[in-house]
């Protein structure tokens, strides 16, 4: 053992603990032979004894064969074991000297044939030339060469730095394990087998951590393993049937996962023949579940991170370049398509917009059909018969009673129909007036959809422009965190780490939710600075459709303090002033103000969606201008009456302190820099009134202790200058400032009209 443990360890190096892990390292390899050679399968063939050893790394290799050695000397029946050790000896001899000259000892294809050729040739020379033993020969030779080549690729997965197991390395991890398994199935202890209490731990276990495809998998391999050692098929269908079930019961709890194992196989015990051993592996299967529960936390961890499949990292150069041809390719297309159905809209419009032309030839064929005078009303005195249709028109517009008589004189002298002749001008005027107002509010809907072409099509361009120029992708960064959070029971499926084009980094992470899954977002932040060597914000972390969200950004240099103070107008309480504050997860803080037109439960629904759809727009990362127009076509389109709100937004930049301020119809906002304040006011007009609208922008710079106050137009009747002094002198906190500012402003109004008041106050502070 003390050569060994020098071959892996430098004496003078190591600790007592060093050397007591290897012990157990070593005595574990002689366990795993030694039940490898007694997997005994279909009553007569021992192939895994061979396979084990054949399959080991170097540092193994003592160990596992005499463990190895020790199970064919021991025999499993009355069978002879000779031809098993003879194969063994080989497989050792031929491994040991291939170490010694050659690397492609390491190599698992190399191993599994030799593992296959000693296991043939031993047997060919045992067998009598019969063909069942013939093909027993063979049949135990494939199994030598399966198994060694499965056996060797797990041996391959220990000490290498993975982010967790793919589906091939998950299925050879499992297939070495059965096969283990498969030399406890025979240790039966007053009726019940320790191996199908095993083979029930490790259907849960693989199911757990590993889902349907592992549950399936492992049902499969254990249930082969139990028909193969001679068991009831009943009881091996139970167990593949029961892998299926407990994959897809795993995402709901270990509780739920046992319950729905428990009951499948009950249900499925129909199918065991003997009715006997269908209760003792019910209660084989009791047992297996309660060693399964008493997993500990920490190994369920451990177990978690090790099954868990590989954590997807975005591919930075390729993968970008591909996104951003798409998006402009999109945003392209999306411009031709405005443009395509405002013309087509023109064209048709000029085709088919209603004339008078059509309210003269409808009464031509309606009312003078038939008349002898028709031709001289129509040809002669044709100037007079028009101008007598356009005097009842007028009259129609005027609500004249009798239309008649809105004809001139001179016509009702000639005309002999002049009733029908007027009620045949209402009758089309009215067709003519509600195409015209029909066109009108057709061209208003053709106008709006094409602003939201539009504005897509400018939303789909930013964000390839910020893909292109702002994003670097940090995959080995994201793959260190993944790793390390599987160390607190957190196994991301995805995960991105990106630096912008400022410096600046942000980590998200997509994770499967888990029922009694407990996440503690200060140990999440513990891990992520550990390996970005930066400060992060607190995570947010968001739960839906069954994934959990998890967003980290790099810990600004500033902060801000809000205070938000409203008071409303209307008896009711409603305000029609609206507000939205958030941060985008990028170091960017946002405020937006929307005062809708009037006051009230109206002027609080245009307020609401016009503040809660900029927010949206811009939390998602759109750029202001488009958002605007999103929102201006939106206000447009939502009702046939008037629709409108101002639009106020605040962005400030948390590490550089640069303030953008953006107004499309708003109140001023008044900003103390350096101890002095000053005021950003818009001539730009509000939402919802005309198809082309935009911000107002102005920029500042903002450093600890300045203010930023955002207000609606109640609270500047009586201008701006007292707010300004209020806040040269304000020395207290951003809610304070608030509820002063409006409370002030009601009581200064002096024209006794009331109005809704809000006021935001943000005060810049130095980030802890």
């Amino acid at each position: 053992m003390k050569e060994i443990v020098k071959g892996r360890f430098n004496l003078g190096e190591i600790g007592i603990r060093e050397i007591v892990y290897e012990i157990i390292l070593q005595l574990s390899m002689m366990i795993m032979g030694f039940l490898s050679s007694r997997a005994m399968i279909f009553s007569s063939l021992l192939p895994f004894g061979i396979a084990f050893t054949a399959a080991v790394p170097k540092n193994f290799l003592a160990m596992s064969a005499f463990g190895s050695f020790l199970g064919y000397f021991i025999p499993v029946s009355d069978m002879s074991a000779f031809r098993y050790l003879a194969a063994l000896f080989a497989v050792v001899s031929i491994k040991a000297l291939l170490f010694a000259v050659t690397k492609y000892a390491k190599i698992s294809v190399v191993c599994s044939v030799i593992a296959f050729a000693t296991t043939l040739l031993t047997g060919a020379v045992a067998t009598s030339g019969q063909a069942k033993e013939v093909i027993n020969c063979l049949l135990e030779s494939a199994f030598a060469f399966g198994g060694t080549y499965f056996i060797s690729k797990t041996f391959k997965l220990i000490g290498k730095d993975k982010n967790g197991l793919s589906g091939k390395e998950l299925t050879c991890l499992l297939l070495t394990v059965t096969i283990v398994l498969t030399g406890v199935i025979y240790i039966v202890i007053g009726g019940i087998s320790l191996g199908k209490i095993l083979c029930v731990t490790l259907i849960l276990v693989f199911s757990r951590f590993g889902e349907i495809y592992a549950g399936a998998v492992c049902g499969i391999v254990t249930g082969f393993a139990v028909a193969a050692t001679g068991g009831d098929l009943g009881v091996a269908a139970m167990l593949v049937f029961s892998g299926l079930v407990s994959g897809i019961s795993a995402s709901r709890g270990k509780y739920a996962q046992v319950v729905a194992l428990l009951l499948s196989l009950a249900i499925s015990g129909g199918l065991s023949t003997d009715l006997t051993k269908t209760v003792e592996f019910l209660i084989e299967a009791l047992f297996g579940s309660a060693v399964y529960l008493l997993i500990p936390k920490t190994v369920a961890v451990k177990l978690g991170a090790l099954f868990s499949p590989p954590t997807k990292t975005p591919v930075e150069n390729s993968l970008k370049k591909s996104v951003t041809m798409r998006l402009k390719f999109s945003a392209d297309a999306l411009s031709d398509v405005s443009q395509t159905v405002e013309g087509v809209a023109k064209e048709l419009s000029r085709i088919n917009a209603p004339t008078i032309e059509n309210i003269l030839n409808g009464v031509e064929n309606e009312a003078c059909s038939g008349c002898s005078l028709c031709i001289h009303c129509w040809e002669s005195r044709k100037n007079h018969t028009v101008t007598a249709v356009l005097d009842i028109i007028k009259g129609i517009k005027e609500g004249c009673e009798n239309l008649e008589e809105a004809a001139g004189e001179e016509f009702r002298g000639r005309c002999l129909r002049p009733s029908r002749f007027a009620k045949s001008t209402q009758k089309y005027y009215t067709d003519y007036a509600s195409a015209v107002a029909a066109e009108s509010r057709l061209s208003d809907v053709r106008s709006v959809v094409s602003d939201q072409f539009d504005g897509i099509s400018n939303m789909l361009k930013d964000m390839a422009q910020e893909f292109e120029n702002e994003e670097i992708f940090e995959p080995k960064l994201a793959e260190k965190i993944s790793t390390a959070l599987k160390n607190i029971d957190i196994r991301a499926e995805e995960c991105s780490c990106r630096i912008d084009k400022f410096g600046r980094m942000s980590v998200e992470l997509v994770a499967k939710s888990l029922n009694d899954a407990k996440i503690n977002r200060m140990k999440i932040l513990r891990q992520a600075e550990l390996c970005c060597e930066r400060n992060f914000e607190p995570p947010v972390i968001n739960e839906m459709g069954g994934k959990i969200y998890i967003t980290l950004t790099e810990k600004a240099v500033i902060t801000a303090d809000i205070g938000i103070w409203q008071i409303s107008s209307s008896p009711s309480g409603i305000c029609g002033d609206a507000y939205n504050y958030f941060l985008d997860g990028k170091g960017r803080f946002f405020m937006i103000l929307s005062d809708g037109m009037g006051s009230g439960g109206r002027a609080a629904v245009d307020g609401a969606m016009a503040s809660g759809l900029m927010a949206r727009l811009l939390r998602a990362g759109f750029g202001y201008d488009c958002s605007l127009r999103i929102v201006n076509s939106s206000m447009l389109f939502k009702s046939t009456d008037e629709s409108l709100a101002t639009v106020d937004v605040t962005c400030i930049d948390l590490f550089s302190g640069r303030c953008d301020l953006l107004k499309a119809g708003a109140a001023p906002t008044v900003v103390r820099r350096n101890g002095k304040s000053g005021k950003a006011q818009s001539t730009s007009l509000p939402a919802g009134i005309l198809r082309e609208v935009g911000f107002d922008k102005a920029s500042v710079k903002l450093r600890a202790g300045d203010i930023v106050i955002m207000m609606s137009d109640g609270v500047t009747s009586e201008g701006t200058e007292w707010i300004c002094a209020e806040a040269d002198a304000w020395q207290g906190r951003a809610q304070d400032l608030a509820e002063h500012i409006a409370k002030c402003a009601k009581r200064r109004r002096s024209d006794n009209h009331q109005d809704d008041i809000t006021v935001m106050a943000a005060i810049i502070e130095q980030a802890v």
